[in-house]
């Protein structure tokens, strides 16, 4: 695997606060040109592989779910994303469910017609400029990954993920479940990592916990 380092982009993610932290593990890895798609899903289990290295898991090998999501040793979820450039996976161990995107494009500005809901344009893209949509789109990409057995409330889209505001950080939902998300942006791209914290976690407790982001410095 040769990997390549994406610049801006931590090694780890901490969800959470001193004492009630989740980690969140990234790898990258290089796609082999022309970036045909059997060369991103190489690229991926090899970031995957990793992620789940750098964890701790016992395992590194993966397999494919049917919905091309990386089939992981139990107690490390893992999500992959992946251009014709990169790949980009994160492994979260403990976690009920984590996802990962990463988007090196501004999408076309129509696209908030249906990515946002009326409440969610006015408080998390009140500017409403191309990189904040950008960083959105990537927001519930990752939440939708994250969120995945919450089919019955989103129907397999991930624009019907919704998001909010609380306390200063930016949170995830499909009916009844919860998750967290962290975001980092630059001019050149926008990552985000969604962390599903607990099965029917609602607003209040997550508040009780004093979550929020810490970004851990890049390392092995």
């Amino acid at each position: 695997m040769t990997e390549t380092p994406l610049p801006g982009l931590p090694s780890a993610w901490l969800l959470g606060s001193p004492g009630r932290v989740r980690r969140v593990v990234l790898a990258s890895a290089a796609v082999a040109p022309p970036g045909t798609g059997a060369a991103q899903h190489r690229a991926g289990r090899d970031a995957v592989g990793a992620a789940l290295r750098r964890a701790g898991s016992p395992v590194t090998s993966v397999g494919r779910a049917y919905s091309g999501a990386p089939v992981c040793p139990a107690g490390f979820p893992a999500s992959v994303t992946h251009s014709t450039a990169l790949a980009v996976a994160a492994v979260a161990p403990g976690a009920r469910g984590v996802g990962v995107d990463l988007e090196p494009r501004c999408p076309d500005l129509g696209l908030h017609r249906f990515l946002l809901d009326e409440r969610e344009r006015a408080e998390v893209w009140p500017r409403g400029d191309p990189p904040g949509l950008r960083r959105l789109f990537a927001a519930k990409e990752a939440a939708f990954k994250a969120l995945s057995d919450g089919v019955d409330a989103h129907g397999g889209l991930f624009w019907r993920v919704r998001l909010g505001l609380r306390d200063g950080r930016l949170w995830a939902w499909a009916g009844d479940r919860y998750a967290l998300v962290g975001e980092l942006a630059a001019p050149a791209f926008a990552l985000a990592v969604a962390v599903t914290l607990t099965h029917n976690q609602k607003f209040g407790v997550p508040e009780k916990l004093g979550l929020g982001l810490l970004i851990a410095p890049s390392g092995p």
